[in-house]
């Protein structure tokens, strides 16, 4: 089913975009040992300097970083010795691609509330949550490599961070991060030398979004009317045990001292080898971890009953070439999504329409594709093409917004000869799905890559 967006903390793959992307989840439990242990650990690898923690710290700090300014995934590459140098970090499959993970997963962590069951990000005050799982990681190596100490060295800040990745056994799009502290001397005095250790656990998810186009709006207003217009097209040239789901969709955000769990509101065109084509419209809260092996079938529905719980309209086959418009619409009270649907006759219909009532305000507007179950190109549509998309929100009441489409960015071109290397490389590379937006048409293409 269609859920949240969320993606790992780092990758590997190679110069093609293609490979990237294919690579990218089967290469990434090789970071920690090819990085992380490696800067961030107490042993000293290069004596008489001290631990090589305390040593990443010193030049994090004359590089330009601050207790304030520091934020996990942002200063990896400038921890090692030699800047820009991609052999320090084992590959230069790892180090190219940083961004593009960083950017993926910093995105699906501010969208991921914590978990109230476990400790916040702050040791010495377990109690205190934050706003959402970035702000709690942020927080979390921000305290280790500036607030603790190792014993030995009570000038110099910074204790190991060890990261612990693991795969999901199941096609599924949660991501989850848990922080652990290890106690080094349990009765000291001073705080600060308290804790030797962070440990990061993360768990990678399997497949998801696979082309994604989403505006990162910030403001507190809520969008009214969210429309796209697509074209229902032909069958993958391989037919296999793929999901694939196309569509637009709203989202909410973690909310501070708010009970409510975010969630994606989205008329969802899918494909499967049972059914073929098909809508429905979803309600997704992001605590809600479904098995992709279970989708419901065409006339299972399961109503909207409480913001917590997933919601589902029954599914209706539709045919390829047949225009559906997905609507998500707010009317000052309730949330509602359905397809307005025109067949090749020309005779229209409106299909799977749910609603959602009491969610919190919908403020992130995505466009998507998403799959699992693919193991080669040809189980994916070539091309998809969303027109005539319209955006209207609470502020500027009945008047179209312009969104500002995060899509990717291009490599920086190489240096000249003899030049520095760039240290950023382009985002959205872990993405199977190139995608463009023409401001002029009102239309996202998303490509194949």
């Amino acid at each position: 089913m269609a859920t949240p967006k969320a993606n790992t903390d780092g990758g590997a793959g190679d110069s093609s975009d293609r490979a990237a992307a294919r690579i990218f989840a089967a290469g990434y439990e090789n970071y920690p040992q090819s990085f992380s242990n490696k800067y961030f650990t107490s042993r000293n690898l290069f004596p008489p300097d001290g631990p090589e923690v305390v040593k990443t710290v010193r030049r994090l700090i004359d590089r330009g970083f601050t207790r304030e300014t520091l934020r996990w995934g942002y200063y990896q590459k400038l921890a090692g010795y030699n800047v820009g140098d991609p052999n320090e970090w084992g590959s230069d499959s790892y180090f190219r691609n940083w961004e593009s993970s960083v950017d993926d997963a910093r995105e699906a962590l501010a969208k991921l509330p914590v978990d109230a069951s476990r400790p916040g990000p702050d040791p010495d005050n377990p109690s205190a949550r934050a706003k959402n799982m970035l702000e709690h990681l942020d927080t979390a190596v921000r305290i280790a490599l500036f607030d603790k100490h190792l014993v030995g060295y009570p000038n110099e800040s910074g204790i190991e961070i060890e990261v612990v990745v693991g795969k999901q056994g199941k096609k599924s799009r949660r991501h989850k991060v848990t922080t652990e502290w290890r106690v080094a001397v349990a009765n000291n005095p001073d705080p600060k030398y308290k804790y030797d250790r962070l440990t990061i656990n993360m768990t990678c998810p399997r497949d998801g979004w696979i082309g994604v186009a989403a505006w990162k709006y910030s403001g507190a207003a809520k969008f009214t009317r969210y429309t796209a217009r697509i074209i229902v097209p032909d069958a993958p040239d391989y037919v296999g045990d793929q999901i694939i789901f196309i569509f637009n969709g709203l989202e909410s955000v973690p909310m501070p001292n708010q009970s409510l769990p975010p969630a994606i509101l989205q008329p969802v065109l899918q494909w499967t080898r049972t059914d073929g084509w098909a809508v429905r419209s979803w309600y997704v809260p992001a605590t809600y971890t479904p098995s992709m092996e279970q989708m419901p079938g065409l006339d299972d529905e399961r109503p909207f009953t409480t913001p917590s719980q997933p919601a589902w309209s029954k599914a209706e086959k539709v045919d390829t070439n047949y225009v559906l418009k997905g609507i998500i619409e707010w009317d000052e009270m309730n949330y509602r999504c359905r397809f307005d649907v025109t067949d090749t006759g020309g005779n229209k219909s409106s299909k799977a329409e749910l609603a959602a009532e009491n969610i919190l305000p919908l403020t992130y507007p995505v466009a998507v594709i998403e799959a699992y179950g693919f193991d080669r190109d040809e189980a994916l549509i070539e091309k998809v093409k969303m027109k005539q998309i319209l955006l209207e929100r609470s502020d500027v009441p009945g008047q179209p917004v312009e969104p500002t489409w995060t899509l990717g960015t291009e490599d920086p071109p190489p240096p000249a000869p003899g030049g520095t290397p760039p240290i950023r490389y382009g985002t959205g590379r872990m993405q199977k799905y190139r995608v463009k937006w023409s401001i002029a048409d009102s239309i996202l293409t998303f490509t194949r890559k």
